[in-house]
């Protein structure tokens, strides 16, 4: 809906043809970003393989990543929560961080996700959003595929 508003908006204020390729990409982008936080990615790809605690060291360095992109992250379970209605699991590392992976599942996952105890081994890929005092993924969903337990 947003891009179609956005599209509409444009669209009235600009009607040359070089105006009109602009706000097709632009389209397309906005889609693509909204879709990868909307679909279910359990059959894509991961651009990039993560342990926790490296993830969360680089991050701290300041290190570039994929944000917007759907990595694969293998963890510890440090607690599962619901706010605001979204269920979380925060995944940590093995050494002793005051930083975590906050990891918002996607509702279609949200079964999958009961019975999951402090601890437990555990394997998500989500989109990474970015890293404020934690790395933030979203549209998350269980992946044991590669895990070693």
């Amino acid at each position: 809906m947003l891009i179609n508003f956005v599209s509409m908006h444009f669209a009235k204020h600009m009607i040359n043809s070089k105006n009109i390729v602009a706000v097709l990409l632009v389209s397309v982008l906005m889609l693509s970003c909204e879709s990868m936080l909307e679909k279910d990615i359990s059959m894509v790809a991961p651009v990039a393989f993560y342990e926790a605690d490296v993830l969360l060291d680089d991050m701290k360095k300041g290190r570039k990543f994929p944000k917007e992109q759907v990595i694969y992250v293998e963890g510890y379970i440090k607690e599962t929560n619901t706010k605001n209605g979204n269920f979380n699991i925060l995944i940590k590392g093995t050494t002793n961080q005051s930083h975590y992976i906050i990891c918002e599942m996607n509702d279609s996952f949200k079964k999958a996700t009961l019975g999951l105890e402090k601890g437990q081994a555990v394997a998500i890929k989500g989109v990474l959003k970015g890293y404020l005092n934690d790395v933030i993924l979203l549209n998350c969903v269980m992946d044991n595929t590669f895990l070693d337990e």
